[in-house]
């Protein structure tokens, strides 16, 4: 956090204090000519990175309280900065502060115009902090500050007064209802504690006067004055200051206040300056007087601020986040160390284990060899049951077929040779029909080699026999068997001579044919 450095302006002068935890220091003071300008402007070069309170305690103020319409957005804005210029035309020190809405009627706002009515005489410090680009938070009244300390009062009347002593005088703020309503200053001449007391009891009859006047007050009624006193000077102010029937005096040790607000330089005397400032580095006011222009460094610090605050909470949450990747890593490397330590020592019982049993006069390889053929052997256990089964089941879907014989084989190289058709010689290969052949894979587990035949009807018609064939050989497909045809129900050859119609009838027989069926081990 940037250090904050308080300025508190009279008419007199300008005295620069340090606020850090509490404590005030006091670090310098300037006259308002030109050489105090210039010391200003290089004091305020040299703390360029602090952040600047102007708190401005001058009698040249002014207050009204008006009951406006409640309008909101741009009118609103229109609303006030013309009621501004009205009441206060030619400074640019003037804010609008909302008292609140009324509880009848049309509920209109009630609003407190308020203004440093004295330009030139708050320009020259603004000018020099602008010169040197300090961050001006704001420019405050003392009457605006004093506002928070009507609840440590306990001041719970409808109207009183609030009376201290600073530098420029003795100030009397006027409070309906915890909100201000009017404040004036009265400058002092000695500066003594008896002026001091004498300027209380004066000024606080002539703000009766001002109040029933301007029907504030009923006449003859009485308001309460509470007065900043510090516990040295408090029988001056009880000798001087003595209860009226139109003002009743009570006196606040300030002391007591400031340790309550805080303050860990306390005042040495009833000068309450350090109090108010105090009170404005704790908590300082919403509403402020200086323009937007005389803030610009301000508003750029604060861009400052909020982008250091974003990368420092992000460089913590790399931070964290690295922090726990590294936890991570040590847990992941220690959990990996457990693990190869425990690889070893499975590694060497089973070493051991394998050192234990007894030699065979087998290579590794043979032995997976023939436990691999142990393996088939198992799942071919079953025989030639499944087969039938499932070559039965085809026989059933297909009544045309007619079983002749089986030949079942263990493997898929077995079984007997392809018949070979009538009038072939054994030396000349007769070539096999290749219609619905199919490549048997290597994993055959068994094969069957079935010869069927067709009915006696089908056999002047080779087109039926062919479909009934296929259709036998298609519900052998569907139970997942292989099915390659070795013999066609009839002959197709060209070689073949063809004989009468007498002899044809005589020799007319049954449709056959055949075809190897194989099953895969797995």
């Amino acid at each position: 956090m940037p250090a904050r450095r308080l300025l508190f302006l009279d008419a007199a002068s300008l005295i620069a204090y340090r606020w850090a935890g509490g404590h005030l220091h006091c670090e310098a003071e300037f006259a308002p000519d030109a050489t105090g300008f210039e010391a200003f402007g290089e004091y305020a070069t040299k703390a360029r990175g602090s952040l600047f309170h102007i708190l401005a305690d001058v009698a040249e103020e002014g207050f009204q309280i008006e009951e406006v319409p409640y309008v909101q957005g741009g009118d609103r804005f229109a609303l006030i900065q013309r009621k501004l210029s009205q009441y206060f035309y030619g400074t640019p020190y003037a804010l609008a502060v909302s008292l609140g809405r009324k509880r009848e009627g049309r509920r209109d706002e009630r609003m407190l115009y308020t203004a440093l009515t004295r330009a030139p005489q708050i320009e020259p410090w603004l000018a020099a902090l602008r010169q040197a680009e300090g961050q001006l938070a704001g420019l405050f009244s003392l009457p605006m500050v004093s506002a928070a300390l009507p609840p440590l009062l306990a001041a719970h009347a409808q109207r009183f007064l609030l009376v201290s002593v600073t530098r420029g005088g003795v100030r009397q703020t006027l409070f309906d209802n915890g909100q201000i309503a009017f404040s004036r200053l009265t400058p002092l001449v000695t500066g003594s504690t008896e002026e001091m007391a004498l300027t209380c009891a004066v000024e606080s009859e002539k703000m009766y006067q001002y109040m029933a006047g301007q029907r504030l007050i009923g006449r003859g009624s009485q308001i309460t004055t509470h007065v900043l006193v510090h516990p040295a000077q408090i029988g001056i102010f009880r000798e001087t200051c003595v209860d009226t029937g139109s003002i009743h005096f009570e006196f606040t040790d300030l002391l007591a206040l400031s340790g309550k607000l805080g303050l860990k330089t306390p005042p040495k005397d009833t000068l309450a300056e350090s109090l108010f400032l105090h009170l404005l580095a704790r908590q300082p006011p919403r509403e402020q007087f200086a323009p937007a222009a005389d803030r610009h460094f301000f508003r750029l610090g604060q861009v400052r601020f909020g982008l250091r605050t974003a990368g420092l909470t992000i460089f913590g949450a790399c931070l964290l986040f690295a922090g726990r990747q590294v936890i991570e890593y040590q847990s992941i490397s220690g959990r990996s160390a457990d693990t190869a330590t425990q690889t070893a020592a499975d590694r060497g019982r089973y070493d051991a284990i394998l050192q234990a049993l007894p030699k065979i006069p087998l290579s590794n390889d043979n032995l997976r060899a023939v436990v691999g053929r142990y393996d088939r052997l198992l799942q071919q256990a079953a025989g030639p049951e499944p087969m039938y089964v499932a070559i039965s089941q085809a026989l059933r879907e297909s009544p045309r077929v007619e079983l002749v014989r089986l030949d079942w084989t263990l493997g898929g190289k077995g079984g007997a040779a392809p018949a070979r058709p009538e009038g072939s010689t054994l030396g000349v290969p007769t070539p096999v029909p290749t219609s619905g052949i199919m490549a048997f894979p290597a994993s055959v587990a068994e094969s069957v080699e079935l010869h069927a035949q067709l009915p006696i009807g089908l056999a002047s018609d080779p087109r039926a026999q062919r479909a009934a064939v296929d259709v036998f050989v298609e519900h052998l497909r569907t139970r997942k068997l292989h099915v390659q045809v070795l013999k066609q129900s009839f002959e197709a050859d060209s070689a073949k001579s063809i004989k009468s119609s007498a002899e044809a009838v005589a020799l007319i027989q049954a449709p056959q044919f055949s075809l190897r069926i194989a099953r895969s081990a797995s």
